[in-house]
C-alpha cells in the first residue's frame, strides 16, 4: 500500500520555511525576476513568486526558472553547511533544513519536467 501523497504545490512549498527548509525574501525573488528579465514592484513574496511562475511559463523560460531557483536552493544550502563546520552541534537543528532544500530542489525538477513533458504532447 502506497502511503497517501500531497499534490506539490511549488508556489506554497517555496514560500513555506517548514517545508522548503530554508527561507525565500522578496529580494531573492526580485533578483531572479530580473534574470528572467522582468521588474517585480511587489513587495509581498506570494505576489513575487506567483508573477515570477507565470512569467516563466509564459515566456517559455520554465527550465531558466527552475535553474536560478536551484542555484538560489544551493546557495542557501551551501550558507547552512557553512554555518555547521565552526558549530558541529548545530546539525542536528541545521540537517532537515538541508534535507528539505534537496527534497524542494527534486520536487521542484520533477514539477518542471512534467510541465515541459505537458507541453510537448
Amino acid at each position: 500500500m502506497k502511503p497517501h501523497l500531497e499534490p506539490f504545490h511549488s508556489e506554497q512549498h517555496l514560500l513555506s520555511l517548514w517545508q522548503c527548509g530554508c527561507y525565500i525574501n522578496a529580494q531573492n525573488l526580485i533578483t531572479i525576476g530580473l534574470e528572467l528579465g522582468i521588474e517585480l514592484p511587489f513587495k509581498k513574496r506570494s505576489s513575487l513568486l506567483q508573477t515570477l511562475l507565470l512569467y516563466a511559463k509564459e515566456s517559455k523560460q520554465e527550465q531558466r526558472f527552475l535553474s536560478l531557483m536551484c542555484d538560489l536552493l544551493d546557495d542557501k544550502a551551501q550558507t547552512l553547511q557553512h554555518h555547521m563546520m565552526p558549530y558541529p552541534k548545530t546539525t542536528l537543528l541545521l540537517q532537515p533544513c538541508l534535507d528539505k532544500i534537496e527534497r524542494t530542489k527534486h520536487l521542484l525538477n520533477h514539477e518542471f519536467a512534467l510541465s515541459t513533458k505537458d507541453q510537448n504532447v
